[in-house]
């Protein structure tokens, strides 16, 4: 009792007052809230009410005008043909649907005007027609009749009508001489209609639209009386037609339809309400003018309406009211128990104390260095690990925090410029995150390879405030990365090379180069060449797929025929078309050239066919055709396969995907053929597809820019014109003076400025480029370059000594083709041939290989072609070279004593003629030369060669297609 007492008082001390003040203004806003709410309810309400009354109103004068319609329709057909017969009447009330389209109308009929003296030959003409008991009624003598002659649908009710004179009836004949008189259309009053003979009787309505003689005068209403021919009409059941008009509408208003000017019950013709309400006032009153009659419509609230409105009212009580005393309870609880809050409050901040704690353990616990730059405060703060990182001590060097861009003093310079052109993108694009990968400088001066990480806040107009983010070492993801790639060659010469070796061993052997195969041992055989392929195809499959997705695949785009790629891959997979009985055959070949890699396409080609023989059944024809599609064109590859189902097709150029997945499936394969091939053609600029319907076979496709022939740009004394763009200038005038000995116009630029205004000026025939001038980057002109369609196409000839790795090598000599291993042996043959075709008999090759198995397949393989002389090392290829004469030499650029390019540079100062084929387990990168259309060293430009390249490429030049 004491505690219940001490709680009343304290509710009602002077303490407590804060809290009945909240209760008392919670409790005059929830009143105020509410009759807002009621009062907008009611305007609602009422304008809903308005609009529903206004358009049912509508909708009644919209379906009496269509009924003027129809009667104006029928009144066309009368006079276009003084002879209407009762079947074009009924032709004509069957075309319009009545019952169908206009509920409501009980029929269509006409009316014919007789004086007294034309009744007898009347009634005659009808009985004449198949009614022999017709007679007009009422009976009586009258001066003039409106006898209904036809009427549709001419059975039940209507038939009680038929032969009826209208004018023997006031409220009809009233209406029928207005109609006359005028010539409008008129509407009857309140009528009972002659159909009602069964069921309940409904008020009725009657429209008339007047039917004259033609060739009449009709200006006055004596000359139209005296023309009048009869009325077009429709009888109405006005019940009938109140629910043709609102259908299955839900009805949300009730009202009442009085024929005249003011609501009389003896005038009324419909009610949707029962005759116990039909005494309640109405909510709202309209009146229609329609045909010469005064409608007058009574509307009301249907029952439940304002309550449906109003919902919500009660609910807002409760709930205002439940919120006033949680108010209340809640500021007294605030009010009464300030020591509880105080001591809450206390917790609370004991608990973010301990959150700070927790972020910073974890800011020194994690790897990330944490970083924060205030824009418009000017500072810049680098968490204590971010420093250490660096060797700097916790709170950095002096000066960092009063600078928020000192930061760039810790980039690398060669990184520097494409970090700030990175942020700059983030700040001005509006975007909220981004990433920097750059290299960071240590204190003693060493590289630290990071990923920047931050996040940009911004104010309401997107401008700037801070920048925050995070410092992640990536020492050990460089370091795995070096590991991948270590790896990925170990396994390209590792695995290549002795597989290349079982697979020419095998191919010999079945082929009879060695002997005759015992039968016994065929079958065996077959097998392990087959698997032996199939695990060299997996190999290729891998590590094309990983060079791809690393960026680092190298591609030798140049022009070429379409037409010779096509016959290449179908020479080159006839052999295995053949073993599957499966026919090859090219159709129509678009006399085409593309900008390509050829070795890249013959790979997607020969993909495509050996998928096609693969799934096609024996005795079955695989095609290849070119056609053009625009400015592209498109290669297909058809097959009479069994298809692709339609739940593979989303997944067909995904890696590892095959339509049969299973470990029992009949046809081999890697999954990744596809895959690599979309990679490979979109690279080339191209786009891959395929149109496939199960159990119809399959076509895959593949689209390529075209290419057209375009002369190159010529001086006025027909000299080509060349661009040298270099700043050394001794080198600018050596070079001027061959190229113009060789009959070549010469321009000079010494830096990138120049170069473009000398661009602007004049189109060259080709560009010599030297890559580092004074005032950038020369790939950054190639980049432009490229990026405009008026030099898109424009031969490049890079000449720099910043090109000494990867692809320049074979650039720099006469190196006949680049062969990857496994060898295809039919590609290793035409190289050898188009080398040799010009030696004399027996040519002397020297095969630099240390793997002797492989040595021997070769020279196996190429005994009918030349003399194969092996060497399994630098040393011993320098000692037979110093010692024999050879006409080739085919090299392997991994070998146990150092790299095969030493041997290459030698050949070039001390052989410069002597071909040399590069035969590796691994390729050479030239990803930073991409876009560029041949390259040359300085050290060793020898004139001769860089005359050669450049004829060797002008003449093949293209244009972009438009």
């Amino acid at each position: 009792m004491k505690t219940t007492g001490a709680l009343l008082v304290s509710l009602f001390s002077r303490v407590n007052l804060l809290a009945w003040a909240v209760l008392a203004l919670a409790l005059g806003a929830t009143l105020l809230a509410w009759y807002n709410l009621r009062h907008s309810q009611t305007e609602s309400a009422t304008r809903q009410f308005e609009l529903l009354t206004e358009e049912l109103s509508q909708d009644i004068v919209k379906r009496m005008e269509e009924q003027e319609s129809i009667l104006l329709g029928a009144a066309g057909l009368l006079d276009a043909s003084e002879e209407v017969s009762r079947a074009d009447w009924r032709t004509y009330a069957q075309r319009l649907r009545l019952d169908e389209r206009y509920p409501g109308i009980q029929g269509l009929g006409f009316t014919q005007m007789l004086e007294a003296q034309q009744r007898p030959a009347f009634e005659s003409e009808i009985r004449a027609e198949g009614f022999p008991d017709f007679r007009t009624h009422p009976p009586g003598q009258r001066e003039r009749y409106a006898v209904i002659r036809f009427i549709e649908p001419f059975a039940g009710r209507n038939l009680v009508a038929f032969g009826f004179d209208m004018l023997s009836e006031p409220v009809r004949r009233a209406a029928m001489l207005d109609a006359g008189r005028s010539g409008q259309s008129r509407l009857s009053g309140r009528v009972t209609l002659l159909q009602e003979t069964q069921g309940t009787v409904q008020p009725g309505l009657l429209l008339y639209v007047p039917v004259y003689w033609p060739q009449r005068p009709l200006d006055t209403p004596e000359q139209r009386m005296a023309a009048l021919r009869g009325f077009a009409y429709s009888p109405f059941r006005v019940h009938d037609l109140m629910h043709g008009i609102l259908g299955e509408r839900k009805r949300e208003l009730d009202f009442e339809l009085y024929a005249g000017p003011i609501n009389s019950s003896t005038e009324r013709l419909y009610s949707s309400r029962d005759q116990a309400q039909n005494a309640k006032p109405a909510d709202s009153q309209h009146q229609l003018e329609m045909f010469g009659q005064t409608w007058h419509l009574d509307f009301h609230y249907a029952p439940g309406y304002l309550e449906r409105e109003h919902r919500g009212e009660g609910a807002l009580l409760v709930l205002g009211c439940s919120i006033s005393l949680l108010l209340f309870c809640l500021v007294s609880s605030l009010s009464l128990r300030r020591a509880q809050v105080q001591e809450l409050a206390a917790g609370i901040t004991e608990q973010l104390h301990r959150s700070e704690e927790r972020l910073a353990l974890a800011l020194k616990g994690g790897n990330d260095g944490w970083w924060d730059i205030e824009v418009k405060a000017g500072s810049f703060f680098a968490s204590a690990h971010g420093w250490q990182m660096l060797g700097h001590p916790e709170q950095g060097p002096p000066g960092f925090a009063d600078d928020p861009w000192a930061w760039e003093s810790l980039v690398h310079p060669d990184d520097l410029p494409a970090a700030r052109a990175r942020l700059k993108q983030a700040l001005s694009s509006g975007a909220s995150n981004f990433t920097i990968d750059c290299r960071l400088l240590r204190v003693d001066g060493s590289e630290l390879p990071v990923l920047l990480r931050g996040y940009i806040q911004r104010d309401a107009n997107g401008y700037p405030l801070r920048i925050t983010g995070t410092t992640m070492d990536q020492s050990e993801a460089k370091r795995i990365e070096r590991l991948k790639s270590e790896f990925i060659s170990t396994v390209s010469h590792e695995l290549r090379t002795p597989l290349t070796a079982i697979a020419g061993s095998l191919g010999l052997i079945n082929g009879g180069a060695l002997g005759a195969v015992p039968e016994s041992m065929r079958t065996m055989l077959g097998i392990a060449q087959a698997n032996s392929q199939r695990l060299s195809h997996l190999i290729n499959d891998l590590l094309d797929m990983d060079k791809l997705e690393a960026g680092k695949m190298q591609f030798d785009l140049q022009p070429c025929s379409l037409a010779a790629q096509l016959q290449d891959a179908l020479d080159s997979n006839q052999a295995y078309a053949d073993r599957h009985q499966v026919r090859l055959r090219l159709l129509d070949c678009l006399p085409a050239r593309v900008r390509a890699d050829a070795m890249r396409l013959q790979q997607v080609l020969a993909n495509f066919i050996s998928n096609a023989v693969k799934y096609s059944p024996p005795g079955a024809e695989v095609c290849l055709r070119a056609e053009r599609r625009g400015s592209r064109v498109r290669v297909e590859v058809s097959d009479q396969g069994p298809g692709i189902a339609a739940e593979f097709h989303q997944r067909i150029f995904s890696k590892f995907s095959q339509a049969d997945a299973s470990d029992s499936r009949s046809k081999g394969g890697t999954g990744l053929g596809l895959a690599i091939s979309k990679e490979l053609i979109e690279r080339m600029g191209g786009q891959i597809g395929f149109d496939s319907v199960e159990g119809q076979g399959a076509c895959f496709w593949f689209e390529l820019p075209m290419l057209v022939e375009a002369t190159l740009p010529a001086s006025s004394d027909g000299r080509r014109s060349l661009l040298v763009i270099e700043d050394e200038p001794d080198i600018a005038n050596l070079l001027r003076q061959l190229l113009e000995n060789a009959g070549y116009r010469v321009r000079l630029a010494h830096s990138l400025e120049e170069a473009r205004a000398s661009l602007r000026e004049e189109i060259p025939a080709a560009i010599s480029l030297d890559l580092r001038l004074p005032d950038g980057d020369g790939m950054l002109l190639v980049h432009e370059l490229r990026a405009d369609a008026r030099y898109r196409e424009l031969p490049i000839l890079v000449v720099s000594a910043a090109c000494e790795e990867g692809r320049l090598a074979l650039e720099g000599a006469p190196a006949l083709d680049w062969l990857s291993k496994p060898i295809d042996p039919q590609r290793l043959l035409a190289s050898l041939a188009q080398a040799l075709q010009d030696l004399p008999q027996s040519p002397r090759v020297l095969h630099v290989e240390d793997d002797h198995d492989l040595r021997l397949v070769v020279a196996e393989q190429g005994r009918e072609l030349a003399e194969f002389v092996p060497a399994d090392s630098l040393a011993e290829a320098r000692r037979l070279l110093a010692e024999q004469s050879f006409d080739l030499v085919l090299l392997d650029l991994g070998l146990p004593d150092g790299n095969g390019l030493e041997l290459l540079d030698e050949l070039q100062r001390q052989r410069p003629g002597l071909p040399v084929a590069v035969l590796s387990a691994s390729e050479m990168d030239g990803h930073e030369l991409a876009g560029v259309s041949a390259t040359l060293a300085k050290s060793r430009n020898d004139g001769q060669h860089f005359l050669h390249m450049l004829n060797r490429l002008l003449p093949a030049k293209e244009t972009r297609h438009d």
